[in-house]
């Protein structure tokens, strides 16, 4: 069948993994409706999320360690307690953190958090606009 064609494995990949940190897509929370977090004993908002990591200014913590953590997403979205480990320092002093004992509701909370986020900006840019 002439829609049937043989492919030769080249062991290419079709995608390469970002260079970065951390490479899923990032949401950045408005101001009016920030994620809270609990870092320790230090509370602050979140810089940004995505599914596996969130960011935050950095107020002490140290590169490679891990901390409890507690985030409240904005508008009843979800409350959980969780663990993050401290993956980079950048040179704006924040901590690029990866998410750590996030169970499958808790992951599901923060998907719709951010699809909710990406739908808020899209609807801010075409009233700009």
């Amino acid at each position: 069948m002439f829609w049937k064609k043989k492919s030769k494995e080249t062991g290419k990949k079709l995608f390469k993994n970002p260079t970065e940190t951390r490479g899923a897509f990032r949401v950045y929370p408005s101001e009016e409706n920030p994620i809270l977090l609990k870092v320790g004993s230090t509370t602050l908002k979140a810089v940004d999320i995505s599914a596996g990591g969130i960011s935050f200014d950095n107020k002490a913590f140290k590169l490679g360690d891990k901390y409890p953590m507690e985030i409240t997403l904005p508008e009843g979205k979800g409350h959980f307690k969780v663990e993050t480990e401290i993956l980079k320092i950048d040179d704006k002093n924040v901590c690029r953190c990866k998410i750590v004992g996030l169970g499958p509701e808790q992951e599901d909370s923060i998907h719709s958090y951010i699809l909710d986020r990406q739908k808020e900006e899209i609807a801010e840019k075409k009233n700009k606009g």
